[in-house]
């Protein structure tokens, strides 16, 4: 009996065919309401003038990548170059082996300004609630292992006084 051969992804198949489904940016792509970014910033870029700018899902992307994997701008773009993850977090439909952007400009967080910052800080707040458990709203957790000591000397006034270390025993 000849085994069939299982259809293989092509290098030029689309990122959707190529990624697991279950893996989490994937499944946060269909989550964010892109859209929203794209209404909201558009009016701040010319449409006849000047060089062409990125696409705003693109920077969108990597301001989110940064801030969800605690990276720099240059490794959230060196990453980006290499995690097929990343490019379709980002609206890209094939792998693209080249730098998205140069990451030493900070020209997009510029142009969108603390009230672009805070829409996208806004739709990652909403993403997060959907599917976050309610039972944990009404209970604090307090870790105070990290916390100063706030206890005083017996002899405060005296040790105030000295101003000294040693003027009290351990």
């Amino acid at each position: 009996m000849i085994n069939k051969t299982c259809p293989q992804p092509s290098l030029f198949s689309s990122l959707a065919d190529q990624l697991t489904p279950q893996h989490p940016l994937y499944q946060l792509t269909d989550k964010i309401d892109w859209q929203r970014f794209e209404t909201s910033f558009s009016p701040l870029y010319c449409a006849d003038n000047g060089r062409p700018a990125k696409p705003i899902r693109l920077m969108c992307g990597l301001l989110i990548l940064k801030h969800v994997r605690n990276l720099s701008d240059e490794s959230v773009v060196e990453q980006w170059n290499e995690n097929a993850y990343f490019q379709y977090f980002c609206g890209m439909f094939e792998f693209t082996p080249s730098f998205p952007c140069n990451a030493r400009t900070g020209a997009f967080p510029k142009r969108i300004g603390e009230k672009g910052m805070e829409l996208i800080l806004s739709e990652s707040i909403r993403v997060s609630q959907k599917e976050d458990d309610r039972d944990h709203h009404e209970t604090a957790f307090i870790d105070s292992t990290v916390q100063e000591k706030n206890a005083t000397c017996p002899r405060t006034r005296s040790c105030i006084k000295r101003l000294s270390a040693k003027c009290c025993p351990p």
